[in-house]
């Protein structure tokens, strides 16, 4: 990462959206960090016993992606809170093979089944070319999330899936840090992006964002309003349209540990990260490696940057770690990235990138 100064404590450089430091040179993102709190594994075990029924095909749903966290909560919640879980897929046209094979393979070990959907007439993909365009007319690190769109109003027909199967449990296995936290100094982070105090911010920065780019108004609005709604299973509008359906993340309980979970679905589940890259985080939707590339010319920090300093803040791995782990983790491999494009009709070059050749190999 091509960076001027970086955090004494972190990894996070000074392009970090709302960064400062102190006389130290220690961010404010490590100054203000408060320790993960978990509500605890009693209180997880109390809520999962209370939804486990013996006149029913299965107690509760997960959302899995292949994905070392989503396959974690797969095979803690069959092996170890003996719970009927019915697992649902959203077929993203950038699904990793791997991810799928990861997939695959849990569902055969867990004999778990699995409802698999996607949106119809290749409207993902239509969309994600459509976004990507727009965005790169005037690139700007608020708007990538549009770039996902169609993913983010998913979490809605998942609770509409439960709902059919007459299941009132959904537990997600996102980690909780991994919503980077410079997002908050933008529209917000996936936990305060929806709240009614967040609103003015949201709406002036993006009356903004399209006075400078106005084709966003050609965007599918639609899909908008649904991102905004329904993008975090938080989200109000998703909790009143869907209050029988009780919502909690596994990491809320337990202790996210990635020692613990890419150790345990790999010895339990033979799981493997994707040999496109070097990270096993976020290879299951390929198209997170443009993104990293987008977030790296616009604001100079990707996502992964935002994790590890997080888990220095947690103290799961050191600073000195964390810089090495990093000049392997967040490099991308460009033929694969014009594959990705290729498949949407773009080039590397339409996307209008400062290029970050330490990313890019």
């Amino acid at each position: 990462m091509e960076t001027s100064f970086i955090c004494t404590n972190c990894i996070l450089p000074d392009t970090t959206p709302g960064i400062s430091f102190d006389h130290n040179g220690v961010c404010n993102y490590c100054l203000a960090h408060q320790p993960m709190k978990v509500r605890g594994e009693e209180k997880l075990i109390e809520i999962l016993q209370s939804f486990k029924t013996d006149n029913k095909k299965y107690d509760c749903v997960v959302g899995i992606s292949g994905g070392r966290d989503s396959t974690y909560t797969l095979w803690k919640l069959v092996k170890e809170y003996k719970m009927k879980v019915l697992a649902l897929h959203y077929k993203n046209p950038f699904d990793s093979e791997q991810a799928c094979l990861n997939m695959q393979k849990a569902l055969k070990i867990l004999n778990v089944d699995c409802i698999t959907w996607e949106f119809p007439n290749d409207i993902h993909r239509k969309a994600t070319r459509k976004n990507l365009a727009v965005w790169a007319h005037n690139p700007s690190s608020l708007l990538i999330p549009i770039v996902c769109g169609y993913c983010k109003t998913g979490f809605g027909k998942n609770l509409q899936i439960a709902r059919e199967n007459k299941i009132h449990l959904y537990v997600i296995g996102s980690n909780p840090i991994e919503t980077p936290g410079f997002k908050k100094a933008g529209l917000g982070g996936a936990r305060t992006y929806h709240r009614i105090s967040n609103f003015p911010n949201i709406l002036a920065k993006s009356i903004k964002q399209i006075a400078a780019n106005p084709r966003y108004l050609k965007l599918n609005w639609n899909m908008v309003l649904k991102m905004y709604l329904a993008a975090g299973h938080s989200s109000p509008y998703l909790r009143l349209r869907y209050k029988d359906i009780t919502v909690i993340r596994l990491f809320d309980y337990i202790k996210w540990d990635e020692k613990k979970v890419v150790s345990s679905i790999t010895n339990n589940l033979g799981w493997q990260k994707s040999p496109e890259i070097a990270s096993p985080w976020r290879f299951d939707c390929r198209l997170d490696y443009v993104r990293r590339l987008m977030y790296a010319s616009t604001v100079g920090v990707t996502e992964l940057r935002d994790l590890f300093s997080k888990m220095i803040r947690e103290k799961q791995m050191t600073r000195e770690e964390a810089l090495q782990r990093i000049s392997k983790e967040d490099v991308v491999s460009q033929a694969v990235v014009e594959e990705i494009l290729e498949g949407l009709g773009l080039k590397l070059a339409d996307l209008n990138l400062r290029i970050d050749r330490n990313l890019l190999v």
